[in-house]
């Protein structure tokens, strides 16, 4: 082999893996979901119409910029008020999404509250709880289209992540990540 024919092959060569590591960094978020130790979550805020449906958690970390947009999509929409949410929620809901084997995103009627808005709340229903964790960021309202509240709230306390609470009459349950309970209110 000559001079020539070699430094080509070694070119080639370095082209390959220059182009092989391009392609692994460019990698899209759907590839990224079928890595194990990958959490992912699909929510919809009926309130604001805010979506979420990717990754939220790969190789033990909390991603940064979907916390950021998790906890916006669960803010205060009466305040336009915006808290960090307990991670645990989050996880809550993926393990809900999981046992049930859905796909289809929860959708959110109530997240974060303001004090101001929870009194408001109280003012106006006999279900709103003067200490809610939704005020400490721990708590949220939703449904699941196609799941009937009996089934959700089953598989929520499966989980014993922590409160579920179902209401007469509601289409939604509550669950936050406080102590493990249940009620029918």
């Amino acid at each position: 082999m000559d001079g020539d024919t070699m430094g080509n092959r070694i070119i080639s060569t370095r082209r390959a893996m220059l182009l092989g590591i391009g392609a692994t960094l460019a990698m899209p978020a759907l590839a990224r979901a079928r890595v194990p130790n990958t959490r992912t979550l699909s929510l919809h805020n009926t309130r604001t119409d805010d979506r979420f449906n990717d990754v939220y958690y790969a190789d033990g970390v909390y991603e940064p910029e979907a916390m950021a947009a998790l906890d916006s999509l669960l803010r205060d929409h009466t305040a336009d008020e915006v808290t960090i949410m307990d991670v645990r929620l989050y996880d809550l809901f993926a393990g809900l999404q999981v046992t049930l084997d859905k796909t289809d995103p929860l959708r959110i009627t109530s997240g974060y509250r303001t004090r101001a808005t929870n009194e408001a709340l109280r003012r106006r229903t006999r279900w709103a709880a003067k200490n809610s964790l939704h005020i400490e960021g721990m708590a949220a309202d939703f449904k699941l289209p196609g799941t009937s509240g009996r089934t959700l709230a089953r598989a929520a306390k499966s989980l014993k992540m922590g409160g579920v609470g179902t209401y007469s009459g509601a289409a939604f349950i509550h669950a936050d990540v406080g102590d493990v309970r249940a009620w029918h209110r």
